[in-house]
């Protein structure tokens, strides 16, 4: 099992390949899943931690909780989906 540091690593990798273009993901995607065939697995595990770290640190910052941040998340991302159909 890997350590949280690995985890969180992990997911800030794969994370930084997402935002750099879907080119560059791609490429990412592929090189990881010829190094490791259950690489989907682990980088699927690091995002959740690299997402359950920045929640943690966000309630703590602004003294909120863990599920009214999401909630708010989910609020925010479904106002937005809506007046992107309009």
């Amino acid at each position: 099992m890997s350590s949280d540091y690995d985890r969180v690593r992990t997911g800030i990798e794969f994370m930084t390949a997402y935002v750099s273009g879907d080119e560059l993901l791609t490429e990412y995607l592929e090189e990881r899943r010829h190094e490791d065939p259950g690489a989907t697995e682990t980088l699927l595990d690091g995002t959740a931690a690299l997402c359950a770290a920045l929640l943690h640190t966000l309630a703590r910052t602004t003294g909120r909780s863990e599920h009214e941040i999401l909630q708010e998340l989910a609020r925010g991302t479904h106002r937005s989906e809506r007046r992107s159909e309009d």
